[in-house]
């Protein structure tokens, strides 16, 4: 016998289906390690742009930020290393996989490099672009994630995220926009070309990273997320070092002056943050995906930005507030699921 809410539901011609509804389930988290990675990440790096911010101000001692770097990646790998041995098998066995896969040791090779290229970038465009402007145009690559997510990976977006998407690049780029000047707009093409270069590394490095730490044969060979995590670091600490000698910095890097602002417990501090967040970057790709990774970078820009006004006294004006509802209605509209019509002749009364 029918129960009548049922029977009622049956006359219906069309019926709208929703799941994984729910706070729990808000934005595909659903399970405690997800929103664990989730909540971890956005906090980690929030608290860096704080840290970093405040080392940079005038009062703070300077130093030489590639050095930096490499100490960075020289604390993930150490710590890649130690938590080999913890969950997935002794430093011998580590070192055997290791020599045996020298191949998937050599493809992180191209991640490391694209992070390299986007942090020299960095320079070369702000160069020619102010720093406002530079910043609301390099929010676009939360976009581009979109687009190259759904290209390389075959899966096709549902239009809330791509909705959620345009909420916050536009939320983002109001953060910025009233820094933004006539100069900005007014650089050559070849200047646009290098910070379209610059988003694309970003996005690119995210997403290869990401394939290879899905790669299922992988893992069948006992290459897991720790030692995948391992050989970025190597790649990145020799990609750097090059970098660092390269642009003649090698004296300054090892100076006195150098190593007393770095023993500094802001910069120790930095240091230690940037080591976890590295190490949960590659679990966030691992178990989620590089579109989340750029909903967690937006909200970073409007945490660091109602933080940065509490305890740096930073301007937040109308276009700051604007950018806060922007962001937060683009993360509630990703985390709506998209009604799934189901026909009438779908629906079972038992």
């Amino acid at each position: 016998r029918a129960v009548p809410h049922l029977a009622q539901a049956a006359g219906l011609k069309r019926h709208v289906e929703f799941s994984k509804c729910g706070t729990a389930r808000m934005l595909g988290l659903d399970s405690a390690l997800k929103q664990g990675i989730f909540t971890t990440y956005v906090t980690l790096w929030t608290s860096s742009h704080l840290l970093v911010y405040s080392s940079r101000l005038s009062s703070a001692p300077s130093y030489n930020a590639t050095s930096v770097v490499l100490l960075t990646e020289t604390v993930k790998l150490i710590l890649a290393a130690s938590m080999y041995v913890a969950y997935d098998g002794s430093l011998r066995e580590m070192i055997r996989v290791a020599s045996k896969e020298v191949r998937v040791l050599l493809l992180y090779g191209i991640p490391a490099l694209l992070y390299a290229m986007y942090n020299n970038l960095l320079f070369i465009n702000l160069a020619s672009f102010d720093p406002g402007t530079y910043n609301v145009l390099i929010q676009l690559k939360i976009a581009l994630t979109g687009v190259l997510y759904q290209i390389l990976f075959s899966k096709q977006l549902n239009r809330n995220q791509w909705a959620a998407i345009l909420l916050i690049t536009l939320g983002c780029m109001c953060k910025e926009s009233g820094k933004v000047t006539t100069f900005g707009f007014q650089a050559n093409l070849s200047s646009w070309f290098l910070l379209f270069v610059q988003m694309l590394c970003s996005v690119l490095a995210g997403v290869y990273n990401e394939v290879l730490l899905k790669g299922s044969d992988s893992a069948k060979r006992g290459v897991t997320t720790n030692l995948q995590n391992a050989f970025m670091y190597i790649q990145s600490i020799v990609v750097n070092f090059v970098v660092l000698i390269w642009e003649g910095k090698g004296s300054e890097a090892i100076s006195p002056q150098n190593l007393e602002a770095i023993a500094s417990l802001k910069v120790l501090s930095i240091i230690a943050i940037m080591s976890t967040v590295g190490l949960v970057t590659g679990f966030f790709l691992k178990h989620l995906d590089s579109v989340l990774k750029a909903v967690a970078s937006a909200l970073e820009v409007v945490f660091t930005m109602l933080l940065g006004f509490l305890f740096f006294g930073a301007p937040l004006g109308l276009s700051g507030l604007i950018s806060g509802l922007l962001v937060g209605a683009g993360v509630a509209l990703y985390s709506r699921p998209v009604p799934v019509l189901v026909a009438e002749d779908e629906l079972k009364v038992v």
